[in-house]
């Protein structure tokens, strides 16, 4: 690591090797994020007012009129590596967690600096993953979804996080879901060996 909470950009990403299990931090194309909108809300915003204080729960078919789906056609996988292991819990259940990538670009909503510094708590820098990349990324945790397993292969997967990286990610979901910062001895073992979930 840097004097930075994240890695240089150039130590980000490990080399992406098509026999490498798929794991916590990788990055696959596609669309992700979805977040439902109270229909309530939705109209109070079109008639300038504030949403009722107790508004009636909606039917299902009015809130699937609702969901707006969130990212630009990337996303990260989230959840602690055991489940979604081929070996292990993986190949038992069809869902995953992910966390859709926003362009840091101007309509970012977020100060460019800041979320390379770590200084924005809801976010993870995530820098381009090739040279022709248009500009960096960034995960927004608040807009995290499950989706299908199978939108998550190896063959959708883009990129791959650095041991260095990866131990970032893991400090910044810990503070954001938890409160406090990640104590790096726990994935020793031993003689300084890596948990396994590391590997």
């Amino acid at each position: 690591m840097t004097d930075r909470f994240y890695p240089k950009a150039s130590r980000y990403f490990a080399r992406l090797e098509p026999e490498r299990p798929i794991f916590q931090g990788d990055i696959f194309r596609g669309g992700f994020g979805a977040f439902w909108r109270h229909p309530e809300a939705v109209r109070s915003a079109l008639a300038g007012s504030a949403p009722p204080a107790s508004p009636p729960f909606p039917g299902l078919d009015e809130l699937r009129s609702h969901v707006l789906v969130r990212g630009q056609g990337y996303g990260i996988l989230l959840p602690q590596p055991c489940e979604f292991s081929e070996q292990e819990k993986g190949a038992l259940h069809p869902y995953r967690l992910v966390a859709p990538l926003f362009p840091l670009n101007a309509r970012a909503g977020v100060d460019h600096e800041l979320v390379r510094a770590g200084r924005v708590g809801h976010t993870l820098w995530v820098p381009r993953w090739t040279g022709r990349g248009p500009q960096d990324y960034f995960a927004d945790l608040r807009l995290t979804a499950s989706v299908d397993a199978a939108f998550l292969t190896r063959d959708t997967r883009v990129a791959a996080l650095s041991r260095a990286a990866w131990l970032a990610m893991a400090d910044r979901l810990s503070r954001y879901f938890i409160g406090i910062p990640l104590d790096v001895t726990a994935f020793s073992l031993g003689q300084g060996g890596l948990h396994p979930d590391s590997t």
